[in-house]
């Protein structure tokens, strides 16, 4: 029997807008965002990412889109605990093929955009959980993304740490970066200029 994460779904996001995602566990909040990021392929219906249809990429075609088009910022940091503050922001960099000269540079200006810049030969051990959002968020920007995701980015984080983390994304997308953030906190949610309600896999409302 088949039990599907998402039905009838039509949306559409003009480039710069900044749109919120809500809905109860299970709603399909995180299914929608793993296919708007390239991360799972929807079944049936289309998607355009860009202008590119990537509903029908191959694993390998998507996987190219995700590096080039789409940054990730999820609520966990996802930060590799080894490297240091410079090194995880610089990864993307790395595995496109840059020198390190250049994945140094454009990692300490995004160290700085994110107001890491005295931080930058830290381990995610020794910075506080809004400090490592950040390293995050600034990996996120590393290969000039189109669209910025984010999944409950300020979940793990105080009330305080939570709107300072969302100031910075908002900054971003003021800058022209197109943002999706998923969360359950309506306070959250209402930085966004549209916010969607999901319920059992589809768009309830759009306000």
């Amino acid at each position: 029997m088949e039990i599907p994460a998402l039905k009838e779904i039509s949306l559409s996001v003009k480039e710069g807008e900044h749109i919120s995602i809500m809905g109860p566990s299970g709603s399909g909040k995180t299914t929608f965002l793993n296919i708007l990021g390239c991360l799972d392929k929807p079944t049936s219906g289309k998607y355009f990412l860009d202008n590119i249809e990537v509903s029908s990429l191959t694993d390998d075609e998507l996987s190219e889109i995700r590096n080039k088009k789409v940054g990730f910022v999820f609520q966990t940091y996802n930060l590799i605990p080894q490297l240091t503050v410079l090194e995880n922001i610089g990864l993307p960099l790395f595995y496109s093929g840059f020198d390190e000269a250049t994945v140094r540079e454009k990692s300490l200006q995004l160290a700085e955009i994110v107001g890491l810049k005295d931080r930058i030969n830290h381990r995610p051990s020794e910075l506080s959980g809004g400090q490592q959002q950040r390293v995050a968020i600034a990996r996120a920007l590393a290969n000039d993304p189109v669209i910025i995701l984010a999944d409950e980015p300020t979940g793990n984080l105080d009330s305080k740490t939570g709107e300072e983390i969302m100031e910075l994304l908002v900054s971003l997308n003021k800058k022209g970066r197109t943002l999706i953030v998923v969360t359950h906190d309506t306070k959250i949610a209402s930085y966004g200029k549209r916010i969607i309600q999901m319920l059992d896999g589809r768009i309830i409302n759009e306000d």
